[in-house]
């Protein structure tokens, strides 16, 4: 397996397919990489090592296939190493499914896993398979990272491509959350920097209200390749999710039984857009917001994954991007919840 530094140190998600014993060498070396790239010393490379062939011995031991994504990420100061594994049915066996929480205290192993994690959680029910998600820092034990709210993602390029065409970018102040889904026109180098413009232009507005922050980015897309984009602000003060949307972006609230799309306009953010409005939804303590590029079919549904909801957004995201059919193109999914909302019975953070 050839591991490129330069993809990881640019935060895109590198995997490997798990089916076998032999394919955990290639996703401790990849684990590895990223802990160096990171700068971990020794003791806290081999943390993540461990971790990654623990979590890859899992899916070869109750999945019929899986993959292991890896990525560097931030956390304040602090530099780290994101593992998430995906597996197809039977899943990890678990003693009581009612919920989809009782994964942890019955999967041989997990527990250690998790002990030596900064950040880990899994979720697994019969017949759908397993997900799992670990954050590891290197460096003193410190505060940890603490926010409203939780953002979990997966991104990949189309096959054949290096870079990918679809960006995403969250801002948090106090209890407002902002995000941004940015999908580039095609796919390629062209469609990578529209989007990296759309999330410049995103950061520069993001206090703004949500068709100011859109127009803004409009603007600033003429003369690249143009994007499909939405941004969506979240108050759970006021009650409410404002979205705002020019092109194929799929949004989607989730909350117990309930499954709402948002509605975005037609047009190309940096061509033409119809005048930019944005739509009220109402938000619920407990609700899940779900933005996807059209890489992904819009056909998934969630609520058949009873308890999924109550863990961290990083397992829905990586559900949609497991289940959900993939058409010829780069795919992004971005999910959000509330921090302060009890979560999983599997998530611990020891930062």
């Amino acid at each position: 397996m050839i591991i490129d530094r330069r993809l990881l140190s640019d935060g895109l998600p590198l995997s490997v397919s798990v089916q076998s014993d032999h394919d955990l060498g290639d996703v401790t070396r990849l684990a590895g990489v990223a802990a160096e790239t990171q700068g971990f010393d020794r003791t806290d490379g081999e943390r993540v090592r461990l971790v990654a062939s623990g979590m890859a011995t899992d899916l070869v031991r109750h999945t019929t296939s899986g993959r292991v994504f890896v990525r560097v990420v931030e956390c304040g100061d602090l530099g780290g190493v994101e593992l998430v594994a995906t597996g197809q049915s039977p899943g990890i066996p678990v003693a009581d499914a009612s919920d989809g929480r009782s994964v942890h205290a019955n999967a041989r192993g997990l527990g250690a896993i998790a002990g030596v994690c900064d950040l880990f959680d899994v979720y697994g029910a019969p017949g759908r398979g397993t997900v799992m998600m670990a954050r590891l820092f290197g460096g003193t034990p410190g505060v940890p990272c603490e926010s409203p709210f939780l953002v979990g993602s997966m991104r990949e390029p189309i096959v054949g491509e290096e870079v990918c065409g679809d960006a995403w970018a969250v801002a948090q102040s106090g209890t407002r959350v902002v995000a941004l889904v940015a999908d580039g026109l095609g796919h390629g180098v062209d469609a990578a920097a529209a989007s990296a413009a759309a999330v410049t232009a995103f950061r520069q507005r993001s206090q703004a209200p949500v068709e100011d922050i859109v127009a803004h980015i409009h603007g600033a897309l003429l003369g690249t390749r143009g994007a499909a984009l939405a941004v969506a602000e979240i108050d759970p003060g006021m009650g409410r999710v404002r979205f705002c949307g020019i092109g194929n972006i799929a949004a989607r609230l989730l909350v117990a039984d309930a499954d709402k799309s948002l509605v975005s306009q037609f047009g190309i953010a940096g061509y033409h857009s119809p005048k930019i409005r944005a739509y009220d939804q109402g938000w619920q303590e407990g609700a899940l917001l779900v933005m996807h590029s059209d890489g992904l079919s819009s056909s998934w549904d969630l609520r058949g994954y009873l308890g999924l909801l109550g863990h961290h957004p990083q397992l829905a995201a990586a559900t949609v991007m497991r289940d959900a059919v993939r058409a010829n193109d780069d795919a992004l999914v971005l999910a959000l919840r509330d921090g302060h909302v009890a979560t999983g019975a599997t998530m611990v953070e020891v930062r």
